[in-house]
């Protein structure tokens, strides 16, 4: 009979514990989140250091190829991976989990030599954050805006069916983001960005490799 209310009361304590761990994957909180992107930065240590600086030329040569990308499915989707130049130079690395519940509600870290872009995804929005300082929040219109003034920042132009999207800072074209095909594998080589200014602003080139990289890594998990 002890032994019977023993074994209940185990099967009742990992009932509890899954619930919590369900529950958290729907709703959840900001200490879970934090938790969560600290193991992802955690696990990005270990393909950080051979990451190349993302400096002018590398944008210019930064491509849509990977290396170690993985993606599971299970509760919750999760992927990561590295991308690298058109020279198989590692240049930026990532990690990226889904949680449960109505809409997108998401979190995506990236790394590159000297950056971290934290990218968080709910109602709609997603909340940009560079070096763990906010930038501002970009909504369903593909707009930018500051997190404080509500400020137009930049935007990405989808109106065109061209083969690069348009980046725009303070209403200015810095650079494209090219569009890889859905249906087909991205050509091997495939620069991810073009036609990058060469006399953008230091505020400028950290509001556009946001956006830029924010785009590159939403084309590939949607792949």
């Amino acid at each position: 009979m002890a032994l019977f209310a023993l074994f209940t009361l185990v099967l009742a304590a990992l009932g509890v514990v899954l619930l919590a761990k369900v529950f958290s994957i729907f709703q959840p909180g900001s200490r879970r989140i934090q938790e969560d992107l600290k193991k992802m930065k955690a696990d990005m240590d270990k393909w950080a250091s051979g990451l190349v600086p993302l400096t002018k030329e590398e944008v210019e040569l930064f491509s849509f190829n990977q290396e170690k990308q993985s993606i599971r499915k299970g509760l919750s989707r999760t992927a990561k991976g590295i991308f690298t130049s058109i020279y198989h130079e590692p240049v930026l690395a990532y990690s990226y989990k889904e949680y449960l519940g109505s809409g997108r509600n998401a979190l995506l870290y990236a790394r590159t030599r000297s950056r971290e872009y934290v990218y968080r995804f709910r109602k709609g929005n997603v909340e940009v954050s560079i070096n763990d300082k906010p930038v501002g929040v970009m909504k369903a219109d593909s707009v930018l805006y500051s997190g404080r003034s509500n400020r137009m920042l930049a935007r990405v132009k989808r109106e065109s069916d061209e083969l690069l999207l348009p980046v725009l800072v303070n209403e200015r074209e810095v650079g494209n983001v090219a569009k890889i095909d859905k249906g087909a594998k991205a050509k091997l080589g495939q620069r991810a960005f073009e036609f990058v200014k060469e006399d953008m602003s230091p505020e400028e080139k950290e509001v556009f490799l946001s956006l830029g990289v924010l785009e590159v890594l939403e084309q590939s998990l949607s792949r």
